[in-house]
């Protein structure tokens, strides 16, 4: 029994090493990305706004999808946090 625990355990921790390591890693390295994009359109360039409105909305969609990628991880880093928080807990 407490072997399959310890092992268990030592899994759950793996997983949330590879959450909170290189997982966020490439969310935040997107973040960045995203909030240091330039329009390759001009913003008063009056022939081009229609491409300048297209090319802001994709961007405000993709900030938003980063977005929820990064709030979804840290719900389920949280949640095996207090996995393996009971876990260890169990095994005193």
């Amino acid at each position: 029994m407490g072997k399959t625990e310890t092992e268990e355990l030592r899994s759950l921790r793996a997983g949330l090493e590879s959450m909170e390591g290189p997982e966020m890693r490439e969310i935040l390295d997107r973040e960045f990305e995203l909030n240091s994009a330039q329009s390759p359109v001009s913003s008063t360039d009056a022939k081009r706004t229609r491409e300048y409105d297209e090319w802001l909305r994709t961007l405000n969609f993709n900030k938003g999808a980063n977005q929820s990628r990064k709030s979804d991880l840290e719900r389920r880093i949280k949640a095996k946090r207090a996995e393996i928080s009971k876990l260890t807990e169990g095994q005193r």
